[in-house]
């Protein structure tokens, strides 16, 4: 976490909106948390920062063209929303900065006159307000200047409609599931893609048990290597430990290296969620995925994830459906050039399917999507032959419980979060349009891999998805 010279946020946003601090000062403390963090992050970096000095070479901060002009065109906006539109526009600076930082750091082709000097200009954000053409509720991109490459642009962008709900609707989920072939009752969970998937398919559980079904085994699929934020102190790009296990699972009487049964004590690097849900499975597993990561594993500990998942999946006596559960809808894919489903998100549901010989009835669900699938995500859906349940009010009040009180993942405890358990939490409390989330600050407060507290809720993200694995995985192993 970044140390800024000792500055009252109050005055300098006072000062820099020409309002009175006793205003600044009310509209800061009902402002969510992040957003005071992320003014901090900005104001607090340049300021004492003598006029064209070099930025600090790890911790640059933009300087935002046409600041004032932009603040007069958003004058009439209540105050709080001022504040907050301000923070997103800084932080969609900081975002590409860092991006660039960390190419720099890798050694990777990047410019480095934009990190020595950074600068944003807000003109076009301007322009469209007064212009009418967009308001301060879209979407900010910022990219490259044609004109002007050591320059970052930011423009609008209408934040996409997303909706799932011309696809069929699941009315129970005691029916069939779609990918199911007769009626199940013992059920598999599999986290597909990180840690907070592993918490979706316990909350899928749940929801499942209401019906007169179980899901007693659960396995979190993470990467072999750390590979985003986790708790305070944690580090990124080492392998993951996983300490105080509950030993191995087996296949023909070998074990299997990389599977690692979860005890209330175990714990690892990164975000270890998986003693979260504990007490209401019978058996959780933590699978790493050695994915690319061959030519730094010895030889005699060299797995694939088929065989873990299957000498986890044996660990049951009987399970009659598998579920691959992904969180916010990136297993359809991307909207970013060159960017498709992740390669985890893949290869988690290549390895299910590679199993279809001993379990027949192979599911992918999705909880709160919308929060990052792609916008062609519901035609995906549709021809992988995909089904939408709407959880009942009392089921997503249940699910709001489980996530605040029981569970902890609504920000209270650090330790313990994911961007989109948030986001689903948000819609769930009847929350829509843009939301800073009450992420850890040690994520947001930083120029290493920072993450974003800003997402637009949508109805859909309390929706969730079910289709045939078998028929999505050819739409999305490209």
């Amino acid at each position: 976490m970044a140390n800024y010279p000792d500055i009252d946020l109050s005055e300098v946003l006072a000062d820099l909106l020409g309002v009175s601090l006793s205003e600044i000062s009310g509209s800061l403390a009902e402002s969510p948390p992040n957003v005071k963090v992320i003014l901090s992050r900005q104001l607090g970096g340049r300021s004492q920062k003598p006029e064209n000095s070099v930025n600090s070479p790890d911790r640059p901060v933009c300087q935002i063209l046409g600041e004032h002009e932009f603040l007069k065109a958003i004058n009439t906006t209540a105050l709080a929303r001022r504040l907050f539109t301000l923070a997103r526009v800084y932080d969609a600076g900081h975002m590409v900065i860092c991006k660039y930082l960390a190419s720099a750091k890798r050694g990777k082709a990047h410019d480095a006159d934009l990190l020595n000097q950074p600068c944003l200009d807000i003109g076009a954000l301007s322009q469209g307000i007064l212009n009418s053409s967009h308001t301060i509720e879209d979407d900010i991109d910022v990219s490259l200047s044609e004109s002007r490459p050591e320059v970052l642009c930011a423009t609008w962008s209408a934040v996409p409609v997303m909706s799932f709900s011309h696809l069929p609707r699941l009315h129970s989920l005691s029916n069939i599931l779609p990918g199911e072939q007769s009626a199940s009752r013992e059920y598999a969970g599999v986290g597909g893609g990180g840690g907070s998937d592993v918490i979706s398919a316990s909350l899928l559980g749940h929801l499942l048990r209401r019906s007169g079904k179980e899901m007693n085994l659960l396995i979190s699929t993470r990467t072999w290597r750390t590979g985003s934020q986790g708790a305070k102190g944690s580090k990124m790009g080492v392998k993951r430990e996983i300490h105080k296990h509950g030993g191995p699972a087996y296949s023909h009487g070998k074990m299997v290296s990389g599977t690692y049964r979860v005890t209330k004590n175990t714990y690892s690097e990164g975000r270890d969620l998986e003693t979260i849900p504990i007490d209401h499975h019978e058996d959780i597993f933590i699978v790493l995925d050695q994915g690319e990561e061959s030519n730094d594993i010895p030889e005699d500990e060299k797995t694939d994830l088929a065989l873990q998942f299957e000498a986890v999946l044996a660990a049951r006596s009987r399970i009659d459906t598998v579920v691959i559960v992904d969180t916010g809808g990136d297993v359809f894919g991307g909207n970013s050039p060159g960017f498709s489903t992740p390669d985890q998100d893949v290869r988690a549901q290549r390895a299910a399917a590679s199993l279809s010989h001993l379990y027949r009835k192979l599911v992918t669900a999705v909880l709160a999507p919308g929060v990052d699938a792609p916008l062609d995500a519901e035609a995906k859906a549709e021809k992988a032959g995909g089904m939408v349940y709407h959880p009942t009010a009392e089921e997503q009040d249940l699910l709001l419980d489980l996530l605040v009180r029981e569970y902890q993942m609504d920000g209270s405890n650090p330790s313990r979060f994911g961007k989109t358990s948030l986001c689903l939490q948000a819609a769930l409390r009847g929350e829509r349009g843009w939301t800073s989330l009450n992420l850890p600050r040690h994520v947001i407060d930083t120029w290493d891999n920072p993450w974003s507290s800003f997402t637009f809720i949508r109805d859909c993200m309390t929706d969730i998805i079910l289709m045939p694995l078998t028929r999505l995985l050819p739409l999305i192993d490209v």
